[in-house]
């Protein structure tokens, strides 16, 4: 059972709402290379509809939270909403949802695919900012491709 389960489940306006209240960007498909340029670690978060993937609800819980870990300036977080996140996970070959997108100045360095336990995740942000340019990591739950 999710956080959405649990209160009736967000829409895709909520979400967007306390993604912005974070002050994360919302980016498109021409947008994103000009944020992502400028922007040493950026996490890329493409959305889908929260009634078809509760998941994001969850994942939204998560990720301030595990920011925090390293710090508030460490990232730059920007969130793409449908029809443009289905072109950027394409783009990122992302193939499990929800799933966070790792660019250092603008090149893919991995991705976070699936939800995580805790650990998983701490661990695997380090991973992805310690290598810094595009490696290609991504980071299925369970597989490391």
């Amino acid at each position: 059972m999710t956080l959405a389960t649990l209160s009736g489940g967000p829409t895709l306006d909520t979400l967007r709402e306390r993604l912005a209240r974070h002050g994360y960007v919302e980016v498109d498909e021409h947008t994103l290379d000009g944020v992502a340029a400028r922007a040493a670690q950026l996490v890329l978060l493409p959305l889908d509809n929260p009634a078809q993937r509760p998941e994001f609800a969850d994942l939204l819980v998560i990720l301030p939270e595990l920011l925090r870990q390293f710090g508030d300036d460490a990232f730059t977080v920007a969130y793409a909403c449908p029809p443009a996140a289905v072109a950027l996970a394409r783009r990122f070959g992302v193939l499990r949802q929800p799933a966070l997108v790792f660019l250092h100045f603008g090149a893919l360095a991995g991705t976070i695919e699936g939800l995580r336990d805790w650990r998983e995740y701490v661990q695997a942000f380090a991973r992805l900012c310690a290598s810094g340019a595009a490696t290609g990591v991504t980071e299925t739950k369970g597989v490391t491709r």
